[in-house]
């Protein structure tokens, strides 16, 4: 069985990804503590290694951070919001849509797909809930677009 969840592919408008703050207690563990402390201790033997260790292919698809706001530390749940613009004459396949934890590239796509209300369709994702230790976390967003162009985004931010 495949590790990833394929979406049927979009035509060639933005998709929007938000994940969505909810009450403490309801939606679902994005990320345990002790793959956190995993993440730190890969983080801790290679300190200046890359997060993106391969850039986006000429023409792919770009995706925008719209939030959380990277700029000081946030509470959890954590609000996402991803914006995906293909290049003219392409379209975004959101089924190539993969969400990687940190260093370890630990994929996250499913944990996001499968948790409870969580809706997708061709306006995008909304997942409610998502819970991350406090601390320093790094994910990696990558899409494709229909000619196999693929785009990678570091989305870098900090849980109180």
């Amino acid at each position: 069985m495949s590790s990833w969840f394929r979406l049927p592919a979009l035509g060639a408008g933005i998709l929007v990804v938000t994940i969505t703050s909810a009450a403490v207690g309801s939606g679902f563990e994005l990320l345990s503590k002790r793959e956190y402390q995993s993440e730190l201790d890969k983080r801790a033997a290679a300190p200046q290694a890359p997060l993106v260790l391969k850039g986006a292919d000429f023409n792919a698809p770009v995706i925008t951070v719209v939030s959380p706001d990277r700029s000081g530390p946030i509470k959890p749940p954590v609000d996402i919001d991803l914006e995906f613009k293909p290049a003219q004459g392409a379209n975004v396949d959101v089924g190539t849509l993969k969400i990687f934890y940190g260093f370890l590239h630990l994929d996250i796509t499913q944990r996001i797909l499968q948790a409870p209300g969580v809706q997708v369709s061709a306006a995008g994702l909304k997942a409610s809930g998502a819970r991350l230790p406090s601390g320093s976390h790094k994910l990696l967003i990558q899409v494709a677009d229909n000619l196999g162009r693929t785009a990678r985004q570091p989305l870098e931010f900090v849980v109180q």
